[in-house]
């Protein structure tokens, strides 16, 4: 390709700038002409393509269309910018930067064939849609699994609360679910309980794992209080980081790879980031307009995307909070907002029934779905791009990467569903429900494989029911009849420290009654001696006033100042009293039910037992 000096480019790039469009005819055939037409002209149309007249151009060649409306990812920019297989011109340099600028503005513009055309509208999204490569690589060596975590539940509850949400590590076999005042980690094959995660600060409400696995971010609070995230690590349960000081409960958060940033919303309508050196706020934008309970920060860490309940979605750059795309599209609140593993897509459901997906380099909608009449409560992507949704109509469906349906995993649930996930393979996917009970479907086949509740009992119930099954499972008179012994000397062990324990706090009351009798009594000394004072200083006042004697008032104001004091103290002494006395009356009243809650589970325990072992 032959050069021309710069001024001849910058003649040639005066109408554009001039007239803010490029055209064909003005602008793009110099272009082709000066490098394009040795190979592609109605005489020697290489590879089909003719580039010599604007309706040639728009027809492409036998490979296709090499230029869409809006589309710079098109073939002709590859082939010129030489990012593609096919690369032009083959020898010679390649076109300047201004030239292939003039190109991409002549194909953003509505591929214009002259000053006179109206431009084009795009026919179909002009993005690739396929998944791309995940800048968050598998990381090397095993994936993190929790070891020797917590199995005891901080919190035991007769029955389930509703699971806000649900999450699956993005690499190794394992489940995050939110349960009361504590996060359970489940194997997602066996379904075993594997940890739990206190949260002492309240409800959890949000959960996100970082993209290499290792960490889990959770966010939550006491409604109309206090809110917190805490960052955990996931191999050791350790609390390596705690950010954001709300007033009210945090609704959905995310923290940056780089563990520099943590993303918040909630009720408060304020976009966050806080710092997580310092712990301080480090952005703030007053945008949403309702509550901010979607929030999603893609896994190389440059965009926030966030959506709210009046159906306001934005994405961020995620550095410096400045607006990157407003996306304008759902009618309803935003249920989940969530970034493809490559980052390029966006996914995003709401209770307008809508499934949306949108490309994050113009922003643009590239697949709308029509995916739960009533509303979608909720979304999770896989790491192949596959996706899974659930809504107020009661089912599951499952959806191939390229946005096509690909099954309906359940139908007819029970209960609303509130949160779902899918597996670091996308083999099984989990719906979780306002009952506090998680299904698990297998994708092939919606084939139902078992269910998780999110109340797990202690381990002492869990290792009662154990036995239980061993027992089933084993009909030996001598292993039933050693384990019969055992169990009985576990009950009467644990009954005895009950009682014990009872005992020691009605001997600790009797104490305090005695001390209480002593401190009253003397107390009831003091009283009879101030009063005793108290008459005299009466007589003598009398006496003084009728005969004032100056060295005897200062000595009898002296003693009843003293006397005061006396009491003073002695009153002190029985307010403590009266405190040890309520404290361990509290202890004995609480101290009984569990006695008798010991002996309950060990007569149930016995009658399971005995049905267990009988012919």
């Amino acid at each position: 390709m032959s050069s021309r000096p710069l001024i001849f480019w910058i003649f040639l790039l005066l109408p554009v700038i001039a007239a803010e469009k490029a055209t064909y005819d003005d602008h793009v055939f110099p272009i082709f002409q000066q490098s394009c037409l040795n190979c592609h002209n109605p005489d020697k149309a290489k590879g089909g393509l003719d580039l010599s007249s604007f309706t040639a151009t728009l027809k492409g060649g036998s490979g296709g269309k090499v230029v869409e409306v809006g589309d710079l990812g098109s073939a002709l920019i590859a082939a010129v910018s030489q990012s593609g297989e096919k690369r032009m011109p083959p020898e010679g340099e390649m076109l300047g930067a201004a030239q292939i600028k003039v190109l991409k503005t002549w194909i953003e513009g509505g591929l214009l064939e002259n000053q006179s055309s109206s431009a084009r509208k795009p026919a179909k999204p002009k993005f690739e849609t396929t998944l791309r490569s995940n800048p968050a690589a598998r990381p090397d060596g095993p994936p993190p699994m929790p070891q020797h975590l917590l199995l005891q539940p901080p919190v035991v509850t007769a029955r389930p609360a509703a699971v806000h949400a649900i999450t699956a590590s993005p690499w190794a076999p394992l489940l995050a679910v939110t349960g009361q005042r504590q996060i359970l980690l489940h194997h997602t094959e066996s379904l075993e309980l594997i940890g739990i995660l206190p949260f002492p600060e309240g409800e959890p409400v949000s959960l996100a794992f970082t993209p290499d696995a290792r960490y889990l971010i959770v966010g939550g609070g006491i409604g109309g209080k206090s809110g917190v995230t805490v960052t955990f690590d996931i191999s050791s349960g350790e609390r390596l980081l705690t950010a954001a000081k709300e007033f009210d409960t945090v609704l959905a958060a995310d923290i940056r790879p780089g563990f520099d940033i943590v993303a918040t919303g909630g009720p408060s309508r304020l976009l966050k980031t806080w710092n997580t050196e310092t712990g301080e706020l480090a952005q703030s934008i007053k945008k949403h307009t309702d509550w901010i309970n979607a929030l999603d920060l893609s896994a190389d860490g440059v965009l926030l995307a966030s959506g709210d309940r009046n159906g306001g979605l934005w994405v961020w750059e995620s550095q410096t909070l400045n607006e990157f795309h407003t996306l304008r599209g759902h009618q309803a609140a935003i249920t989940a907002a969530v970034f493809r593993a490559d980052s390029n897509i966006l996914a995003t459901s709401s209770e307008d029934g809508t499934l949306r997906f949108w490309e994050m380099n113009g922003g643009s909608e590239v697949k709308k779905i029509d995916a739960h009449p009533g509303g979608v409560t909720a979304l999770a992507l896989a790491q192949d791009g596959s996706s899974v949704t659930a809504g107020r109509d009661l089912k599951v469906k499952l959806w191939k990467s390229d946005f096509s349906h690909a099954r309906d995993l359940a139908k007819d649930l029970p209960a609303l569903p509130t949160a779902v996930a899918l597996d670091s393979d996308a083999k099984r996917a989990f719906v979780a429900d306002s009952q506090g009970l998680i299904r698990v479907y297998q994708t092939s086949d919606s084939a139902l494989l078992g269910e998780i509740r999110c109340n797990p009992p202690t381990i002492e119930t869990r290792l009662q029911s154990l036995a239980l099954e061993l027992l089933k499972q084993t009909p030996d008179p001598s292993i039933q009849a050693r384990f019969q012994y055992w169990f009985s000397a576990a009950i009467n062990t644990k009954a005895i420290e009950t009682r014990k324990e009872a005992a020691q706090s009605e001997l600790r009351l009797g104490d305090s009654q005695n001390r209480f009798g002593e401190a009253a009594a003397t107390l009831a000394s003091k009283a009879d001696a101030l009063n005793e004072k108290r008459n005299q200083r009466q007589r003598m006042q009398a006496l003084l006033e009728a005969n004032p004697l100056p060295d005897v008032a200062e000595e009898i104001q002296a003693t009843l100042h003293a006397l005061d004091w006396k009491v003073e103290e002695a009153r002190k002494a029985l307010d403590a009293c009266e405190a040890d006395q309520l404290g361990l009356r509290e202890a004995i009243e609480q101290a009984a039910p569990v006695t008798q809650q010991a002996l309950a589970s060990a007569a149930a325990f016995k009658d399971a037992y005995q049905k267990a072992i009988a012919p």
